[in-house]
């Protein structure tokens, strides 16, 4: 009862803030649109007006993007036909759980900086608007309570950065280059798929731990006032691991969630070859679609587990 309490408690309360759904989706607008400007004037000057304009017009040219993935660097390096449609997505899931999702361009990092700093922004007035009952405030206490938790969050999210950092390294990467060479000589395709998997499943339950712990430490931050960063992360360890039947169902209710979209934006999302500007803004308005529903699953997430923390121990802001 408490996990469908704090499911439907969570989801009225993202419903009654609309402004906040936002300005959480314009965090990774602004954080992008510069790299999408950057990328824009790299294919034009590429493409300029060739053949290969021409060609494009019709659907996407193999032969040209072989050339210019051949010729790229930097920014450029990160253009192909998988940034399209659903494949982005399992793309990033495949580098995460073998460890090498952290981007090496320059531009990236400071995109993902921007939004890290963004959300470390606004999760002290989400966060403090999910925690009250009728979940609004004025944009002028929104706003406040924003700048009141910013460097807490900041602090938290250095330190949670160094977790998934050493987790990534020293667990993910280590454990997928020895399945690698342990199946090296295995002719049994199935053998090694079986250690993949194993080894997908222990990074997995160890990001799982990590990313809800993350959660519960930001409520701890505002429903408890907390101002140590690594205590915060303590007391999200210690909420979660003395009640793992509620937490865990919550989170794997709401992941079902996010299953279903995902599928969703899969059977729906357009690939690379679009060829007239209707599809073109088709295929881009399902992706913005797709995005702002992952940002209102993310607020569902949050606060579903404000809820949850609330009824379970934890004191309102």
């Amino acid at each position: 009862m408490r996990i469908l309490d704090s499911l439907t408690t969570g989801l009225r309360r993202v419903l009654a803030s609309p402004g906040v759904l936002i300005a959480a989706y314009l965090v990774g607008v602004v954080a992008a649109a510069p790299l999408a400007v950057a990328m824009g004037g790299i294919l034009k000057q590429s493409i300029g007006s060739s053949l290969v304009d021409e060609k494009l017009t019709r659907g996407f040219d193999l032969d040209w993007y072989g050339e210019f993935s051949h010729q790229s660097s930097g920014l450029a390096e990160t253009f192909s036909p998988s940034v399209v449609g659903i494949l982005p997505v399992l793309s990033n899931l495949e580098k995460l759980l073998d460890g090498e999702l952290l981007p090496t361009q320059s531009p990236l990092l400071l995109a993902g900086v921007a939004v890290l700093l963004g959300w470390a922004f606004l999760a002290g007035g989400i966060l403090n608007r999910y925690a009250q009952r009728d979940a609004w405030s004025p944009p002028s206490q929104f706003f406040a309570q924003c700048g009141e938790y910013f460097f807490r969050f900041v602090r938290l999210q250095i330190l949670l950065l160094l977790l998934y950092w050493v987790l990534l390294r020293w667990v993910g990467k280590p454990l997928h280059d020895w399945v690698e060479e342990l199946t090296r000589d295995v002719t049994a395709e199935t053998t090694g798929m079986l250690y993949r998997l194993g080894a997908y499943v222990v990074v997995i339950l160890l990001l799982l731990l990590l990313g809800i712990t993350s959660d519960y430490a930001k409520i701890a931050f505002v429903a408890e006032r907390r101002r140590s960063a690594l205590l915060a992360f303590v007391r999200g360890l210690r909420f979660v691991l003395s009640r793992p039947v509620q937490t865990l169902g919550l989170y794997f209710l709401l992941a079902l969630v996010g299953g279903v979209l995902l599928f969703t934006y899969g059977l729906l999302a357009p690939g690379p070859n679009q060829s007239t500007w209707t599809s073109v803004v088709f295929a881009f308005l399902v992706g913005q679609v797709y995005l702002l529903a992952r940002v209102f699953l993310k607020l569902w997430f949050l606060a579903s587990q404000t809820r949850l923390f609330q009824v379970m121990g934890g004191r309102t802001a």
